[in-house]
């Protein structure tokens, strides 16, 4: 089992509404691995794109 830290860039797409958007970042970080603890650290908007900067802990098995 490993530790690993990430610091990424995702897309929120505008039909995840806010209420569902924890579930919508535990989704993404899944494919890197078991999320142990996640924070959003930015949220940029643009007229046709919005965008979170997420740091994570993910395990791997």
């Amino acid at each position: 089992m490993r530790l690993k830290f990430l610091d990424l860039k995702l897309e929120w797409p505008e039909s995840v509404p806010l209420k569902a958007l924890r579930s919508y970042v535990i989704e993404k970080l899944s494919s890197y691995g078991d999320p142990l603890r996640w924070g959003i650290t930015n949220i940029s908007s643009t007229d046709s794109l919005r965008q979170l900067n997420i740091e994570a802990v993910v395990i791997i098995k």
